[in-house]
């Protein structure tokens, strides 16, 4: 049952305050998407590494903070260990189960795929330049994938340090260029496979990958990231709702709150892995 019983006022002034964490995210990816096409946005699980002790960073915060990663030499690390990675299947499959029930709009969606990546340096013609491609193929019949070749450009990188939990994570933003395929001749400068399982909720597609090195097949990486599904989708509230002009700090809007949502995603499935020791 819900209370007729009017809300306390949770401020002095009658309204929240607003989400000055989320707020700056919203910001920063706003900065460095608008005006790019072929955006992607995603956010990975790892842990901040101090480059001097080659440890995890320590660092004099009490509590979930953006750290200035260059200026402390500190390096991100995507691993996690082969349970942890089972234990986050697990998980992710009791979603899939549980969201049965739900609306179809609200239930999450499993797929299992296995890709090989094969990166090429090649030399553009007009410019004379190296252009470094990415062509992904299913491994099961080795033909591309549909948009399988891309050049893949790192725009910026946010890191958040999570002192009292097992990982902190960063987002990233690049762009993905649709490109022709290299020569049938060319060699690849590097090659992985892609074990991945991937759940799908609205806006947000939670991969969950086993990376394999032809040289280290023994020693899988295993990896968790949240990417945006639409990024244009994303940044359309942000056209919506401020004039194109982004976030402020005087109004909440749809965008900060689809902002939100993707932190909290990320912070929960962190959460959740207190309880996987």
């Amino acid at each position: 049952m819900v209370s007729d019983a009017p809300r306390e006022a949770r401020s002095i002034f009658g309204v929240d305050a607003l989400d000055e964490f989320a707020v700056y995210v919203a910001d920063w990816i706003w900065g460095h998407c608008n005006g790019l096409a072929n955006v992607e946005i995603e956010a990975k699980i790892g842990t901040l590494v101090d480059r001097n002790t080659d440890e995890r960073l320590r660092f004099p915060v009490l509590t979930e903070t953006i750290i200035d990663a260059k200026a402390l030499g500190v390096r991100f690390e995507s691993n996690m260990s082969m349970e942890q990675h089972r234990r986050y299947n697990l998980l992710l499959n009791e979603l899939v189960s549980y969201s049965g029930n739900l609306l179809s709009s609200e239930q999450v969606q499993y797929s299992h795929k296995k890709e090989i990546d094969a990166f090429y340096d090649e030399r553009d013609d007009e410019t004379g330049k190296t252009v470094h491609l990415r062509v992904t193929r299913d491994a099961n019949t080795s033909e591309i994938k549909p948009n399988g070749v891309v050049r893949k450009q790192r725009i910026a990188d946010l890191n958040i340090y999570s002192p009292n939990r097992p990982f902190d994570f960063r987002i990233s933003i690049n762009t993905e260029t649709p490109m022709p395929p290299p020569p049938e001749n060319s060699v690849p400068s590097f090659v992985r496979e892609k074990n991945r399982l991937s759940y799908t909720h609205q806006n947000s597609q939670t991969d969950l990958t086993q990376v394999s090195l032809p040289k280290r097949r023994d020693e899988p990486l295993h990896e968790l990231e949240v990417e945006v599904r639409d990024p244009m989708q994303l940044l359309q509230l942000a056209y919506d709702t401020k004039d194109g002009s982004g976030s402020t700090d005087q109004v909440w809007t749809p965008y900060e709150d689809a902002v939100l949502v993707l932190l909290n995603t990320i912070r929960l499935l962190i959460r959740n892995a207190d309880s996987f020791s």
